[in-house]
């Protein structure tokens, strides 16, 4: 198997916005490409806070959200990932 691997990181440089793009070329049926996405850490309190919230039903109207903003340098390693799910 040659599994391939493609990071990306945020254009903001944070290392904590990065994804990982990971696949497999040697696979014939199934083409998927999995994303490993960082997850911010939250302090303690505030998780327990959102777990609490969570278990009462309470959610935001708007979705749990964060940002990426992708690098005009990384349009390769994109298209490399589009060019094997076309195949």
């Amino acid at each position: 198997m040659a599994f391939k691997e493609e990071i990306v990181i945020c254009e903001c440089g944070s290392v904590e916005h990065q994804i990982i793009f990971t696949y497999d070329e040697d696979e014939y049926d199934d083409k998927e490409v999995y994303a490993l996405i960082h997850l911010n850490k939250k302090p303690f309190w505030k998780r327990v806070s959102y777990g609490l919230k969570y278990i009462f039903g309470r959610q935001s109207n708007y979705g749990a959200f964060d940002e990426f903003i992708f690098n005009p340098k990384d349009v390769n390693k994109l298209q490399s990932l589009v060019d094997y799910l076309k195949k």
